[in-house]
């Protein structure tokens, strides 16, 4: 069979490399993070730290990049809402969390951190239908986050294309900003409040 040159029309879409990283270096974590919440929306207790590891993420990407390397587009991924909907539902819970008071990222970092939080809006639908579950258990649970978390959209395909402009040094970035989001939920599903 023959092969079609690069610029062929019928040629197909380059793989995207980064992504494929990007999960890749995060294998591990990302397993270690599910089996930490498996059963996470069985009650209250397990849902609360859900919500805790998610605020630490959040606000580990609260702060938009402005860094060199930040692009215009990236401005799309920053979604200020979801900090303040986490904050509420914890609030309605009783909890009053610290702040984690993370440094900002530089822009491909943040992208890279991103990933995390993007990659999980699509396991959010699951998450969601299971906290319907326990909201009949628990009447008056706070859902507006993974409500905000789980809506349906392009997202995701259109977050993984921006991935693959980075290129270089910021690619390795990227991973950097993967992994340490891991840490930081992981880290995060620990309760913290203030007195």
């Amino acid at each position: 069979m023959r092969r079609l040159a690069a610029f062929s029309p019928f040629a197909e879409p380059p793989v995207n490399t980064l992504h494929l990283e990007l999960r890749t270096a995060t294998a591990r974590q990302h397993q270690d993070l599910d089996a930490a919440l498996a059963g996470a929306l069985d009650d209250r207790r397990g849902y609360t730290r859900y919500l805790l590891g998610m605020l630490a993420l959040v606000e580990l990407l609260a702060a938009a990049p402005t860094a060199v390397d930040a692009r215009a587009a990236w401005s799309e991924w920053f979604d200020p809402r979801r900090q303040a909907l986490l904050r509420q539902d914890l609030r309605d819970l009783g909890l009053l969390p610290l702040a984690h008071g993370l440094a900002p990222l530089p822009g491909s970092s943040w992208m890279g951190a991103n990933y995390v939080l993007e990659g999980s809006a699509l396991g959010a639908r699951v998450l969601l239908r299971a906290a319907e579950r326990l909201r009949l258990r628990e009447p008056g649970l706070p859902l507006a986050f993974l409500q905000h978390h789980a809506r349906r959209g392009d997202r995701w395909p259109r977050f993984v294309d921006e991935l693959q402009t980075l290129e270089g040094g910021l690619r390795a970035d990227a991973v950097r900003g993967a992994r340490l989001a891991f840490g930081v939920v992981a880290d995060g599903l620990i309760e913290k409040e203030s007195a």
